[in-house]
């Protein structure tokens, strides 16, 4: 049986969410899609396994006030969700081309379903793309030129292939040896979720074309695939410099004491803001398995304190930030991670992550990701399974000076999967992604933009919990211990 340990399927930069149970292949040892004995221009495929489990997207995550429903279902069945991926080598022809494909939600008569492709031609840029075919017609649904060395003749390549998919969004991910991983993405919105495959299989493929040399050796390996994740991301961003930023959680010489890395993160510790009912104790910041976890966590009958607001502070909350070891103007911003915001557990649970400039003066904040646990009954709308991100230009309690928006329905389930959020602050202004979506952008031309986050303002980063507020609401008896749980951090550097 194929065992992966979590850290090995990541820093292989196949995929990465807690949810992923990779299953082996069919043909898990090396499988040969065109030889000497299997002569070029027939196109080879080998299924791997159906992927039929409960699929998120049957209900959409809005509120129905009317009926008090927090669910309305979705309009249309969905499609299954998965992932597979698979291990290839191939050598570039002399002539002619070379088309592995990794494929899944294929239908039973194999006529329908998603494909990634990458197209391998000596002398000319390598061509990766997303692929629908619907009775078996191709629609190309993402197309990139791979902007790397191309392959010379008789060069032998050796790469990963993914593929990601879950309802209409779809990932894509090529992963040459010894390079960082390319990713492209995209929203198959061309079509209804009827027109789109059903089906649940999976599967690799391999096509050389009848102007390759007939013996063009493709062979794939480590085939396999399980339920849908989210790829982790590229340390390599097109558009921006170098990575000024990294924490990927797993520096052994902090991390195997149980705690982040005092070298690149302030821990926070017998302190409280006035706004919550928790104290903020350095205990509440843990590490294991390469995954920061910041606590949302009860005190022990007894251990409650009271500070100088009078307030009974029964809940612990953990809070790191990079004040005096990390700023920058700007850059983009990468964080990967669970939310608590899914379930009554998380009543109160109120995290996330934000920036503040360095100045203290300075009224401006950045909200990347601010989630606020599980409805209260205060809201005109459900915030479970959301998050929100903010541009304040203020900070005064129930402050409104700011731009705001929620992260769109796509049917996560924070609290167990691992999502990717993202800021990218540059002189025009700042743009926020989630899951590579862009959901809102915030103009710098803005007088209020200008007082809060002037030219030459350096940003720190922030993660934090806290316990409760009085608009989303306090905590319940039904909330329990829970904690962000971050794979990443990651800042690049600004290019111009």
């Amino acid at each position: 049986m194929l065992t992966l340990s979590r850290r090995s399927v990541l820093a292989s930069s196949i995929a990465g969410a807690a949810t992923l149970a990779f299953v082996p292949a069919a043909n898990a040892n090396i499988l040969a899609l065109n030889s000497a004995e299997l002569p070029a221009g027939r196109l080879r495929f080998t299924p791997i396994n159906d992927v039929t489990y409960v699929n998120p997207f049957a209900q959409a995550f809005t509120a129905n006030p009317s009926t008090g429903s927090r669910f309305i279902p979705a309009p249309e069945p969905s499609p299954s969700d998965a992932l597979v991926s698979a291990h290839f080598d191939t050598v570039s022809p002399r002539s002619g081309s070379v088309y592995p494909r990794v494929i899944l939600r294929r239908s039973a008569d194999g006529r329908d379903f998603y494909a990634a492709a990458l197209a391998i031609t000596s002398y000319r840029q390598y061509e990766f793309t997303i692929e629908r075919i619907i009775n078996n017609r191709t629609t190309v649904i993402k197309h990139q030129i791979l902007n790397i060395a191309r392959p010379l003749i008789d060069q032998e390549l050796s790469f990963d292939l993914a593929l990601s998919a879950r309802a209409r969004h779809l990932e894509a991910q090529v992963v040459f040896a010894g390079q960082p991983a390319i990713r492209i993405a995209a929203d198959d919105i061309n079509v209804p979720l009827s027109g789109m495959p059903q089906g649940t299989g999976t599967g690799v493929s391999g096509y050389v074309s009848r102007h390759a040399p007939a013996a063009t050796k493709l062979n794939v390996s480590q085939a396999t695939a399980g339920e849908w994740g989210q790829f982790r991301g590229s340390m390599v961003q097109p558009g921006w410099g170098q990575v000024i930023f990294e924490d990927d959680f797993d520096n052994a010489a902090y991390y195997g004491t149980g705690t982040v890395d005092g070298s690149k993160w302030r821990i926070r510790n017998n302190d409280y803001v006035g706004y919550d009912q928790a104290v903020i104790l350095s205990d509440a910041v843990t590490v294991q398995d390469s995954v920061a976890k910041i606590w949302l966590k009860k005190l022990p009958a007894g251990q409650e304190r009271i500070y100088r607001d009078g307030k009974v502070r029964n809940w612990a909350t953990g809070y790191i930030d990079t004040i005096g070891k990390f700023s920058a103007e700007y850059f983009r911003l990468e964080y990967r991670a669970k939310q608590p915001v899914s379930r009554p557990e998380h009543i109160g649970a109120w995290g996330g992550i934000w920036m503040r400039p360095d100045n203290t003066k300075l009224l401006g904040e950045i909200d990347i990701s601010e989630s606020y646990g599980y409805t209260s009954g205060k809201q005109s709308f459900d915030p479970t399974n959301r998050s929100e991100a903010s541009v304040h230009y203020g900070q005064q309690q129930g402050n409104k000076s700011k731009h705001n928006k929620m992260i769109p329905v796509l049917g996560q389930v924070l609290a167990d999967e691992y999502h990717t959020w993202a800021v990218e602050k540059t002189p025009a202004g700042i743009r926020f992604y989630f899951d590579d979506i862009e959901y809102m952008f915030v103009s710098s031309n803005n007088p209020r933009y200008a007082t809060a986050l002037p030219t030459g303002a350096n940003l720190n980063i922030r993660l934090s919990m806290q316990a409760g507020n009085a608009w989303w609401g306090g905590m319940a008896d039904s909330t329990r211990d829970c904690a962000l749980e971050v794979d990443y951090v990651r800042v690049w550097a600004y290019q111009g």
